[in-house]
């Protein structure tokens, strides 16, 4: 899955060419399903078995909360977060031939996500503030998943940190901009879809082999 900071970015991007009602619930919903101890049950992971795929589910989301998607910011988010993670799945692994399976393999992706975030805070000018509405855990959002909100705003947080090493591995400054930037126009014209009545991003065509 992409980075927290680097959903906050296309975020960012997003706020450029569309009007939001609150920004900051905007924000939040990006970084929100990673907020979960399950992250299966957060980003409402289906198995496809007769395919012998999976996917994340944007389809289900909609059917869950799909006024809520068109009203508040909070859940335009948290479903763009879902449609980013699928393309970033595609981009890693089909465009980048990404494999975790070679051992260390995550553990240097990680790694390189620490020296880029910094690269994408500063080129996309993201603001160290990230607020949590008081009432959070009465939304319907939490009878999905429970969420940790506080945590990873702290770990978000520790992001705008620069790092002292810039040995990149695989995931580099410029594989952050391509991703980006396709991400954010993909999102754009996800969002016009919705709001012109159209259903948007289907799982079915966009899952991956169970074996990933």
């Amino acid at each position: 899955m992409a980075s927290s900071i680097i959903h906050l970015a296309i975020a960012s991007e997003l706020t450029k060419r569309h009007i939001f009602k609150d920004t900051d619930r905007l924000k939040l919903g990006s970084i929100l399903p990673d907020a979960s101890d399950d992250r299966n049950k957060s980003h409402l992971r289906v198995l496809m078995a007769e395919k012998n795929m999976t996917a994340y589910d944007p389809n289900r989301f909609r059917e869950l909360f799909g006024e809520l998607i068109l009203s508040d910011d909070l859940y335009l988010g948290y479903y763009l977060h879902l449609v980013q993670d699928i393309l970033y799945r595609h981009f890693v692994y089909d465009e980048y031939h990404w494999d975790p399976q070679i051992p260390g393999n995550v553990e240097r992706l990680h790694r390189d996500y620490r020296i880029s975030n910094y690269h994408v805070i500063s080129k996309y000018q993201l603001e160290k503030r990230l607020l949590i509405p008081d009432d959070l855990h009465e939304e319907p959002l939490f009878r999905m998943a429970n969420f940790n909100a506080e945590n990873q705003i702290r770990f978000v947080l520790e992001c705008f940190e620069p790092v002292d090493f810039d040995d990149v591995f695989f995931f580099t400054a410029e594989m952050a901009d391509e991703f980006i930037g396709r991400a954010a126009a993909f999102c754009l014209k996800e969002i016009e879809t919705l709001e012109q009545g159209g259903q948007g991003m289907d799982a079915y065509e966009f899952g991956w082999a169970v074996k990933q």
